[in-house]
Formats: structure tokens, C-alpha cells, sequence
């Protein structure tokens, strides 16, 4: 890939894939929302180009026609807790995305690529098929299914190149927004007895640098017009993560694990098969679960000083 566009590229994921772009030496044009918060949050580096949106240079960037290999489309509003069930933000998210579509296609882009989630497939009980019925548990995970078919079908109509990667449960330095990982490595490191559920259910985490190479992988050798999950591969149940992150930790410290009532009488899971994304661009995962957590509680560490 020599040219490709980004959204959400001071986003977690979306830093970590801009970093993998610039050690490939691909030229990327990032589009922002505020520049000025841009300027601070991405590399200042020759091979990045930073363009606000609506701006002039991005209605000139519209009509160039300069050929762009990969469009990625990562900006999402709305992902906290708090928003996920915010319907008015998740619509918009969802024009928004077919907005950035018609902007590839005016872009002559090769391919676009959208990123879904495994909040889609909240009520799996096995491994997640992606191709099969999304059973989303919130207004965050309903939209980005809708988002997916209607991305899906305009791009058909289009006749632009489509992929749909389901990102999994991802974690590693930098990520602000809180998730379990994060909330029992700060809570740990201070000290606390953090609490949860049973957590018997069956979970994969995979360490940020590893999502951005895949979605590279996808971009550079993913065949068109298939969704593909992306994940470690490696199933365990969430207890056993959480246990391993205090072990790393100081493994004297309690966890209050079974404190907190179920919502459910099912044991759901968060595990995505890889078969096609191994298959079609020979993605499989360098960095384990143990050195990733290694990595992100010492980056913890060293902020919380």
C-alpha cells in the first residue's frame, strides 16, 4: 500500500494502525474532527497529513481524485458506557460512515475497510462466527451491525471493495477508554481489591499492536468483500486473565471475584474465529497475551508515578 485515509486516527486502535502505516512507508492522510488536539495526539512525521473535516483542503482533497489504495474507516462516537444507549449519537455514527464511504468512492479508492465489534455478537455462546446473525446487547453494537450492512450494500452499489473486520476485546498502553483490563491493573497497582462477576466466561484479548497488524494485513491482502474477525485465537476464561494480570502484579493481592451479581443465568462469550483472516493474509499473532499485559501494566506504572 502506498496511499491510504484513516478516521479515527487519534483513537486507540487508530494511533497504533497510523504507526504500523508509517514503518511500512505508506503515506497517510488522517481526517480529524479538531486539528489542534490532532497536532498533539499523532507522530509528526513526513509520511502523515493531517485534514479537518469540511475544511478547505479537505473539499480539495475531494475533488483531486488522487488514488487512494485503502480507506479505513475507524471514528466511532459513543463507545463509553455511558453512550452506548445514546440512539440519536449511534445514528449519526452511522451517517457519518456512509458519508466517509462516498468520500472514498470519490477518492477512487481500492478498497474500504470498516471496523464492527464483538458487541455485535454479544449473546455468543461459542465461538463467534462473523458471518453468521449478529445479536447486538445495546445501541452501540445494534448500530455497527446496521452500519455494516448498509456499508455493505452501498458499497456494492458503488463497486468499491468492502471489508467488515470485527475487532476484538483489545487492550495495551495508551487506551483511555476503561475497560476490565484496565480498571484491574489501576486498581491492583493501587493497591485495591478490585470486583467482578463469576467471570467463567470464555474470553480473548488481543494486545493492540497485534489489531493494527491485522488490519493492515487486510488492507494490503484481504480479499474483497468478506468480513473477517480478528482475534488471538487462544480462548480462556476471563478469570484466568484476571488472575494472570495479579499474578504479574503481586500475586498476595485479592481479587473479589464472584462479588458482583450476574445479569444473566447464561455464561456468554467474547471469542472470534480467525480461520479466514489466517487463511487469506497469513495473520497470526506475534505478541502473546503475557508479554502485551507485561508491556501495558508497565506503562500504567510509569503514569501513575
Amino acid at each position: 500500500m502506498k496511499r491510504v485515509v484513516i478516521t479515527g486516527g487519534t483513537g486507540f486502535i487508530g494511533s497504533w494502525l497510523i504507526d504500523k502505516l508509517i514503518r511500512e512507508e505508506t503515506e497517510v492522510t488522517v481526517l480529524v474532527r479538531n486539528p489542534d488536539k490532532a497536532m498533539k495526539d499523532l507522530p509528526m512525521h513526513s509520511m502523515v497529513k493531517i485534514v479537518a473535516y469540511n475544511s478547505e483542503e479537505y473539499r480539495k482533497l475531494c475533488k483531486t481524485n488522487k488514488e487512494t489504495d485503502v480507506f479505513y474507516h475507524l471514528a466511532w462516537e459513543g463507545v463509553s458506557t455511558k453512550l452506548k444507549n445514546e440512539s440519536n449519537l449511534q445514528l449519526n455514527n452511522i451517517r457519518f460512515s456512509l458519508e466517509m464511504l462516498k468520500l472514498a468512492y470519490d477518492l477512487e479508492a481500492k478498497r474500504f475497510i470498516g471496523t464492527g465489534t464483538v458487541a455485535e455478537y454479544a449473546f455468543s455462546e461459542n465461538i463467534m462466527d462473523v458471518n453468521g446473525r449478529q445479536t447486538p446487547n445495546d445501541m452501540y453494537g445494534a448500530a455497527k451491525t446496521a452500519a455494516h450492512y448498509m456499508l455493505e450494500t452501498m458499497a456494492r452499489n458503488l463497486q468499491i471493495p468492502f471489508n467488515w473486520a470485527v475487532i476484538p476485546s483489545t487492550f495495551g498502553e495508551g487506551r483511555r477508554e476503561d475497560n476490565i483490563i484496565t480498571y484491574t491493573i489501576i486498581s491492583l497497582l493501587k493497591g485495591q481489591r478490585p470486583q467482578y462477576g463469576h467471570l467463567l466466561q470464555m474470553w480473548d484479548f488481543l494486545y493492540v499492536k497485534e489489531v493494527a497488524r491485522a488490519l493492515y494485513l487486510i488492507g494490503e491482502k484481504g480479499k474483497a468483500n468478506k468480513t473477517y474477525g480478528i482475534g488471538s485465537g487462544i480462548f480462556k476464561p476471563l478469570k484466568d486473565y484476571i488472575e494472570q494480570i495479579r499474578d504479574i502484579i503481586n500475586p498476595d493481592l485479592e481479587l473479589g471475584i464472584g462479588e458482583i451479581p450476574s445479569l444473566s443465568d447464561k455464561t456468554f462469550s467474547s471469542c472470534v474465529s480467525i480461520y479466514d483472516i489466517t487463511k487469506d493474509t497469513n495473520f497470526v499473532p506475534e505478541i502473546t497475551f503475557d508479554q502485551g499485559i507485561r508491556r501495558t501494566i508497565s506503562y500504567y506504572k510509569e503514569k501513575m508515578k
